[in-house]
């Protein structure tokens, strides 16, 4: 089965269209599960050209009429919802010569349901228009929903209810194809929709990052659009930097400076320095934050230099997305150097960080001991002393210096040096773990006391 014209500008995936098409003869619903940017709207789109809607046809059937719905189109009610399902529908028969009087049919059931104020009534004028058009015309009805995610979980579960209704009253009639970024019962794992689950379990395929002819199709069609011609070199890193994930490669593709190649410094470096460009760490950020949480554990555990045993919760949900590649010896690594990059930099922003040793926040006029607030345990002295050292730290100051901070009242009547040391000393018993060896306020002898930086 050739699909020449089926991505006319960037021929990609040519195998999970044939999956589709695959279930779509056999008058299965099916979906389709990938993170950000892995090509999910293209891919369904081309559902949309003559050339894969023939290849669709159902035995003894002519072929189905695609209907393309972009549910970040719609508003979260279930009015909106119906509204757009209708209007997309009499969008796509347009295209597909139906009789006159279906389309008028339809057209006066549209602007019925626009004036509807029940959702009773909202469902019951859906279902007759999908009747009318399957009843009349024979029609087999392709319904594709894209971006479905945020629809399925904010939605009632009425409309899914009915759209199940539906399949099992038309059947083969009716088909679904749905793109989201998780699965379904991930994104909605309540049994009210549990029926409407149902009908996408046995055909869920899962979208991974691009085999390299893909990848390579890929650069040569963003080349063309630039009117350059990469090198293989230029190529290659570039498969080898973005790990065929789709839109890493465009990102890359843009950033990566035309006249640098393989070797121009060491691939790990290459990758940081990329993970640094706006638009290539706003990609990541996307594909990070579809992720679930194990696979974000399982990525973490990987650039802390752990291993990830096979058959564990971790490495499964990972290969499945194409997300990890097994090395030569065995062991797995992240996709891509770039993706990795950021992985280490969100891994790194997420550990908890305590800052040691003893300093003032002015903000909050707290003494603070590795963190943990000690200014109730401080005398007046003790803490004019502490705020008078930490905001000079690392700078030593005299006795003179200290006595004029800690008592500006009395500094003219003369301070001994036996006062100031006695409150060092009761200081040093607060907040050191050996006061006999501090390592806070440390003597400077002959000159006075300073407090180490934090």
């Amino acid at each position: 089965m050739d699909f020449s014209t089926a991505f006319p500008e960037a021929p990609v995936r040519e195998e999970d269209l044939l999956y589709i098409v695959g279930c779509l003869q056999q008058g299965e619903c099916c979906s389709v599960v990938g993170p950000s940017n892995m090509g999910k709207s293209i891919l369904l789109r081309s559902l949309l050209t003559e050339d894969v809607r023939q290849h669709c046809a159902q035995k003894g059937a002519g072929p189905p009429v695609p209907v393309f719905v972009d549910c970040l189109e719609t508003a979260h009610s279930e009015h909106a919802f119906y509204e757009l399902l209708l209007r997309s529908i009499l969008e796509a028969l347009e295209l597909s010569s139906p009789p006159k009087a279906t389309v008028d049919t339809l057209s006066s059931l549209y602007r019925e349901l626009i004036d509807c104020t029940t959702d009773v009534a909202i469902r019951s004028l859906f279902a007759r228009s999908v009747r009318a058009l399957t009843k009349k015309s024979q029609t087999v009805l392709v319904v594709i929903l894209d971006e479905f995610d945020d629809v399925f979980r904010a939605l009632s579960p009425w409309p899914f209810r009915q759209l199940r209704a539906l399949r099992d009253r038309y059947g083969a009639q009716l088909c679904y194809v749905l793109a989201t970024s998780h699965h379904l019962e991930r994104v909605r794992p309540d049994e009210d929709t549990y029926e409407f689950r149902e009908l996408f379990q046995p055909h869920t395929h899962i979208l991974r990052p691009l085999h390299r002819p893909d990848t390579e199709r890929l650069i040569a069609y963003l080349a063309r659009k630039q009117g350059d011609t990469p090198s293989p070199e230029r190529t290659d890193l570039i498969i080898e930097l973005s790990g065929g994930h789709p839109g890493l490669t465009e990102r890359i593709y843009g950033s990566l400076r035309p006249d640098i190649s393989k070797g121009a410094s060491p691939l790990q470096v290459m990758a940081a320095e990329l993970n640094q460009e706006w638009p290539i760490q706003k990609e990541c950020r996307r594909l990070w934050d579809e992720l679930e949480e194990e696979e974000h554990a399982g990525l973490q555990a990987l650039v802390q230099g752990e291993t990830l045993a096979p058959g564990t919760v971790h490495r499964q949900a990972l290969e499945a997305k194409g997300l990890i590649i097994e090395r030569g010896d065995g062991h797995v690594a992240i996709f891509s150097p770039v993706f990795q990059a950021f992985v280490q930099q969100e891994s790194a922003r997420q550990q908890p960080t305590t800052c040691r040793g003893l300093w003032y926040e002015a903000d909050t006029r707290q003494i603070l001991l590795d963190g943990e607030d000690i200014t109730r345990e401080l005398s007046a002295d003790q803490y004019a002393l502490l705020v008078f050292l930490s905001q000079r730290p690392d700078v030593v100051c005299t006795k003179d210096e200290v006595a004029q901070a800690v008592w500006p009242d009395q500094f003219q009547e003369g301070i001994t040096d036996d006062q100031i040391y006695q409150l060092i000393r009761r200081v040093r018993e607060k907040v050191e773990s050996d006061p006999l060896n501090p390592c806070h306020i440390v003597t400077v002898r002959g000159q006075g006391y300073r407090l180490e930086k934090p």
